[in-house]
Formats: C-alpha cells, structure tokens, sequence
C-alpha cells in the first residue's frame, strides 16, 4: 500500500539484562559526553546551586499523580526510586540493593538497602515500600496504576525483604520501578496535602522552601543522602520556562547556568560557545488523538488519510531544522521494538483525498489540535497547512503543558494534542499508556484485537528473541492499522550549558538526572 521510503541505518545498542528470568532493554545511539566530564574532584565547588531552566513545569509534585513523564526532572532531585536506570537504559541497584525473579516469574523478591532515612528522618523499609505501592495503585488521580497493574500484593518478608507477587509475568516491571511507580514518598507526606508542593523522599536533595507552581522549584542538599558521592552541588534552582529560546537567552546572558532547549535552539547554543549535549532518545513527537470528539476519525480511512497527507519530512527540515527522523513508528530504527517490515507512509496527498471520500468526507472535516508552547505550534501550523491541502481544516491552539496534560488524559476534553512523548526505559510503558484500552494517552480507548493480543504475549514473553520478535510485530500492525495517534519524527534531546557545569549527560530516557553534577570554582 505504500512505498518505502529509503533510511539510513543507525547502530543502537541492544542489551539483555539476565535475572531469574530475562529482561530485555535496549538503548538508542551512546549519549553525549558528559560536560567537561575531565573536571578534578579538587575543581568543584560545594557551595554552587545550580541554577537551571526547564520547559515542562509539573502541575504537583506527588510522583504518583503528577500527569506527565516530564516531571521526572525535577520529581527525582527529590525521590528516589527502588530500580536506578543508567544513562544506557540499563537497570541499576537504588533504593533496592539487588533483586531477583522466581522461576515462575510470579515473585519479585527486592532486597532493600539498609539505613536509609527520609528527608523527615522517617526510616526507609519494606513496609514504606508496600504502603507506596498501595498508594501508587489506589490513589485517586494515579498516573502510575498503569505501571503496577502486574502486581497483585506484597508480602514484607522482613524489614529490608519485600516480596511483589504478580498476576501475570511482567518482563517490564523492574524497569518500571525505574520510574515514578518506583518512587518512594515518606509516609506522613503520603497522606499530608502539601505533598503536592512540599513533599518529602529520600532523593539527593530535600525541598528549600514550597514549590511555586509553574514558576520555581528550589532544593538543598540532603546530608544523609545514602549515596554522598552523587551529590555534588549544595542545590538546585528549577525555573520553569516554556518558551526554550528565552530560557537559551536567559543561560546565554548569565542569568541561568543550564536548562533543556528544543530543536531550533540547538545552532544559536553552539554559536554561542555554550556546551550542547545533544542526542536520539527513545522520544518522539506525536498527534494523540481522540475520535470521540471528532467522529471522522474513527474510521481507519480517515486516520490513513491524515497520515498520508503530512509532509514529515518537510516538517523537520523546515520547522526543527533537521534535528529529527522522519518515521510512523513509536519505537526507532536498530531499538529492538521496532519493525523493519513496516512501511514508512509517503507524503501522498492525492491518496489521501481519495481516502477521506471514500470514508464520506470529500471535502475533510474541522479539527482542533491542541499543543504546549514552544516548537510545538510551529509544528501545528505546518502540519495544519498541510491539511488544508486535502480539505481538512485545523484550528491551531497553545495550552500550558499541565493542563493540557489533565484536559486529555482526566477530562477528555481535547480533540487531538501535538505533543514530544518522552522515552519510557521499556516498550510496554509506551504501547500501555498510548496504544492500549484504558491507557491514559489514548482516551477513546482505540486499539486493534491483534493489537491487543500481541501486546499481552509480549508482555509476558521471557526470552528476549522472542518478545522483540512480538514486539515488531505490533509495531507493524500500528503502522498496517492506524491507531488514535501519529507519529511525526524522532527528536532530538538537547542540554545547554555553561563552562562551569560538569558532569551532565544525555539520558535514553530523555529525561536527565543530576547524579554527579556539579559545578566548577
């Protein structure tokens, strides 16, 4: 039905983690060098707070409400979770020291780290870690639910031994834990009202202050921190800005010493001689859509046609300045998830019109597309002129990321949000949040029986051969049978930053954390 497009191999890493039973993770391009990673330990200084610039401001600071991925950048400079992740994807010891699976896949025994102390010097042990989970799965508002469906109790064998009994083999949970499912919130904070702009966890840094919602976030060192050797500044200033190319002119003019930029800033940092990490993630920008507000699209045709009649191609090279890969695909080319057999849809307008005829809609149907501002309106107005082309008529609106964020996913409000969805460290958090019934991502609940059946095979598929041949299974059946969402183009993540800081890198995840940053005297 289409004609492939020609693409240029790009080598990832894939690596399989071995347990009782077998995980399978793997990892997009190597991550920049970290900046002046060179820096003598004698060079830092204590007393620096890091003051930086992030576009996504979090509506609440509960790790388990908050309705954006996003907000792990500032959530884990306070929580810390019971699975690290590396900047590769790989699964680290955290809070949990080791782990192990039963032979059944059933039971995942977490063996915790001794000693560790909240930020209200409340003791960390198994018990706190069944009351989070508890927590994470019935609280109301939970954006982690999703995550810890798998588990179906726990059992606190002893003060630093907890068992997750689980109702199905989950080969993903350990790196869900990674995340914030596996965060860890002191129990008085749990349940005090403040949590959502004064919490308490056991991360590197404690809260200096309340959080000024959408504006600041400031945190200081945490001395009992377990792992002292990972706290290298003495705090850190989040100011939340969502227009990236101010927040580059804020770093450039002094005023802030780093922060995440977007595509079009990329060449203005370099050609100010700041230090640019930048690299391919496991993110992609995206339409997620919902048909029961626009009835037109439930019909497959329809979501065929407005697929065909978007240029990516043009829109990378003319909107984000080449920093991006054209693809239809949620997962990207070498990643074991992806499918070579897929076909990569054509910029094919006349297609398309014949499409929407087809369907009933010769002369195309209005369309509101909501985005966060920044790149992402410039994107909706390429991709709304393009439209136009084929008689579908899009009305273009800017929306605060949090609120837009609670409009899709809690009151359903949103016809369609064009959006970067940030990488999730395995395939099975992305196709349950965007792809699958009930996921928060896809609101009309949209998804093919195939789907569906391939989804719960792999999901349970212990052999990593065999789960990435599942995998690329169903990202071809997304490709075959458009689902409620459009993929654009792989992005690309990008830090800019000042001479003084060290020690940032980029992160699979997309999200980047502050083990190990500091900054020079």
């Amino acid at each position: 039905m289409f004609q492939r497009s020609r693409k240029t191999a790009q080598a990832m890493a894939v690596v399989a983690t071995a347990m009782a039973v077998s995980l399978s993770a793997c990892s997009p391009p190597p991550a920049a060098t970290p900046t002046n990673a060179s820096a003598a330990a004698g060079d830092l200084d204590p007393h620096a707070v890091l003051r930086y610039v992030y576009p996504n401001s979090p509506g609440t600071l509960d790790p388990h409400v908050v309705n954006t991925a996003y907000a792990n950048v500032p959530l884990f400079l306070i929580f810390d979770r019971l699975i690290h992740m590396d900047p590769k994807g790989d699964p680290t010891p955290g809070l949990a020291k080791s782990w192990e699976y039963s032979k059944d896949g059933l039971t995942l025994t977490l063996h915790l780290r001794s000693g560790v102390k909240f930020h209200d010097g409340a003791a960390f042990d198994g018990d706190v870690v069944k009351a989070n989970i508890e927590h994470g799965k019935e609280v109301q508002g939970s954006f982690v639910k999703t995550d810890l469906a798998s588990i179906d109790s726990v059992n606190v064998v002893d003060p630093l031994t907890v068992e997750l009994k689980l109702n199905s083999a989950d080969v993903a949970l350990l790196l869900k834990l990674s995340d914030r499912a596996g965060a860890m919130i002191s129990p008085k904070s749990m349940s005090d009202p403040k949590v959502n702009v004064h919490p308490v966890g056991a991360g590197m840094y404690e809260m200096d202050g309340d959080y000024q919602v959408g504006v600041k976030l400031k945190v200081k060192k945490w001395d009992g921190y377990w792992d002292p050797a990972a706290v290298k500044l003495a705090g850190v200033e989040m100011s939340f800005m969502a227009d990236t190319t101010a927040g580059l002119n804020a770093i450039k003019s002094g005023g802030i010493d780093a922060g995440q930029i977007r595509e079009p800033e990329i060449d203005p940092a370099k050609q100010a001689r700041l230090n640019v990490l930048e690299g391919y993630d496991l993110g992609f920008q995206n339409i997620i859509m919902n048909p029961d507000l626009v009835p037109a699209l439930k019909d497959e045709r329809v979501r065929l046609a407005v697929n065909l009649a978007i240029d990516r191609k043009a829109i990378v090279d003319g909107v984000v300045f080449g920093y991006g890969k054209p693809t239809n695909q949620p997962f990207p080319e070498g990643y074991f998830a992806h499918s070579d057999a897929a076909e990569q849809y054509p910029y094919d307008p006349e297609q398309a019109k014949k499409l929407l005829a087809e369907a009933g809609y010769p002369n195309g149907f209005e369309w509101t597309i909501d985005n966060v501002p920044g790149p992402g309106t410039r994107i909706n107005e390429a991709i709304a002129d393009q439209l136009s082309k084929v008689g579908i008529k899009v009305t273009v609106r800017q929306t605060e990321a949090a609120a837009l964020g609670a409009a899709l996913s809690e009151a359903k409000t949103v016809a369609a949000a064009n959006v970067r969805w940030t990488g999730r460290p395995d395939p099975t958090s992305t196709l349950t949040l965007i792809y699958m019934p009930g996921g928060p991502q896809n609101p009309s609940n949209m998804a093919s029986e195939n789907a569906k059946t391939l989804f719960d095979k792999q999901k349970i598929e212990i052999d990593p051969a065999k789960r990435a041949a599942l995998l690329g299974e169903l990202s071809k059946e997304l490709v075959d049978h458009p689902p409620a969402n459009i993929v654009l183009f792989q992005s690309v993540s990008a830090i800019a930053a000042n001479q003084k800081v060290v020690g940032l890198q980029e992160w699979t995840s997309g999200k980047v954390e502050f083990r190990g940053v500091g900054m020079t005297k």
